[in-house]
């Protein structure tokens, strides 16, 4: 079980062959996803148009304003606004449900 955000609680799990969210601040993004009908799924840093010319003209990493989890499906995508929480560990699991998603589709 990932838990990237401790205060309100954010989890993310790969159960028998699920992909569970349990989000107790946004109940609307709960959910449980079949991996079979994954295509991918993608962190997605959004900057501010000024952070962008910095990050662009300086070469400086510059921390994003907002981040979104995309769960690409077969039939569309689902985004999840993540505030708060442990990037690393998002990213983290962004690899390793990616590689869950390509051992099913062999």
């Amino acid at each position: 079980m990932f838990v990237i955000r401790k205060n309100p609680l954010f989890e993310i799990d790969i159960t028998d062959e699920y992909l569970v969210i349990n989000n107790t601040d946004f109940i609307k993004d709960n959910g449980t996803f079949e991996i079979e009908s994954l295509e991918s799924v993608e962190l997605l840093r959004n900057l501010s148009y000024f952070n962008k010319i910095i990050e662009v003209t300086f070469g400086f990493n510059v921390p994003a304003r907002s981040n979104e989890l995309r769960i690409n499906m077969e039939n569309g995508f689902k985004d999840i606004v993540l505030t708060n929480c442990n990037i690393e560990k998002v990213e983290l699991f962004v690899y390793e449900i990616n590689q869950a998603i390509i051992k099913k589709q062999r």
